[in-house]
């Protein structure tokens, strides 16, 4: 595989153990402040590093499934189907109005979010897993 790191970006090297206790402390926040605490930026990339380095994934892969374009998408059409406009259209609705109801509130928010995984999920930064102390980037695995 060719590992072109980006030129402009910043890297950190960490101890995989480090990492590790990271995405536990993660698992916990998504655990005590989702969904409403939730960030669909990171979201994705905890999905993929805790399967990396063999934690327990998010509670949310119960709800959500795989963190694919596909699976968002089907999602987004379903609440489209049921407001019967666009996911943009509903977004800007209920933000003018305010929700009508618990079920509206919850689905404006759910809403909102999977627009949000489906922009990050398109705009991805790869991480380089290297092991040992010869950190060459053409050996190690890429996490997208």
């Amino acid at each position: 595989m060719d590992v072109k790191p980006d030129p402009e970006e910043e890297y950190v090297i960490m101890p995989l153990g480090v990492l590790e206790r990271i995405l536990r402390y993660a698992m916990i926040v998504c655990q005590e402040h989702c969904p409403a605490g939730r960030d669909p930026a990171t979201c994705p990339y905890i999905v993929n590093l805790t399967r990396q380095v063999g934690l327990s994934p998010p509670p949310c892969l119960n709800d959500y499934g795989e963190y694919r374009r596909e699976t968002f998408k089907v999602m987004i059409k379903d609440l489209e189907r049921k407001y019967n406009m666009g996911i943009e259209e509903f977004i800007n609705t209920v933000r003018k109005r305010k929700p009508r109801s618990l079920e509206e509130q919850t689905d404006f928010m759910e809403a909102t979010f999977y627009l949000g995984v489906l922009r990050e999920l398109s705009n991805m930064r790869n991480i380089y897993i290297a092991k040992g102390s010869n950190i060459n980037l053409k050996e190690a695995v890429v996490v997208k």
